[in-house]
């Protein structure tokens, strides 16, 4: 079923369970979701709340309008709502559309707003989330080939300055990047 989730996107799955056990909840919601995506991806919520507005508050706002409860096992299988299997089913609906072959955060945030049912819709309209800020923000992030391209180098530069610590800087890669032509 998550073939075509991207490991970010499987752990807002994993989180959202885990969410819903410790507020004692027998089911997973679309609540659960959005803290699960909060939980893990920190830089697309940060990128689609306004100003003024973080994360915490957010997590706080959610967890305010939430009936308490004792906390499941995390070893207990909870079932997803019918408005949480929407939410991914809206998820996969905004990848194909997108042309996206895999369903990551951005999609899953996209198919919370398409179900203006729950309580994480309501939340992140009020905050005026929408779909165009969720794809602004998206576009604006640095692709995924720098992330990965950064992330060696932190990698390896350490590694390459303690194989040759008494010579010169070492330049681990170099690629040329494309630019206007």
């Amino acid at each position: 079923m998550f073939e075509r989730y991207t490991e970010k996107a499987r752990r807002v799955i994993f989180f959202a369970r885990y969410e819903a056990s410790e507020l004692g909840s027998n089911i997973i919601e679309g609540e659960h979701l959005l803290l699960g995506l909060m939980r893990e991806d920190k830089g697309l919520i940060a990128s689609v709340l306004p100003s003024g507005v973080t994360r915490d508050d957010l997590d706080r706002e959610i967890r305010g309008s939430l009936v308490h409860a004792e906390k499941f096992s995390t070893s207990v299988d909870l079932p997803l709502s019918h408005q949480a299997k929407r939410i991914l089913a809206y998820a996969s609906e905004e990848a194909e559309r997108l042309s996206e072959k895999h369903i990551s955060t951005k999609h899953l945030l996209l198919g919370m707003l398409r179900e203006p049912q729950t309580i994480a819709a309501q939340a992140l309209s009020k905050h005026n989330v929408s779909r165009e800020r969720v794809l602004e923000a998206s576009l604006l992030a640095p692709s995924s080939a720098a992330k990965v391209l950064d992330e060696l180098r932190q990698t390896f530069a350490p590694m390459a300055s303690r194989l040759a610590p008494e010579t010169e800087p070492v330049t681990v890669f170099s690629l040329p990047m494309p630019g206007p032509k």
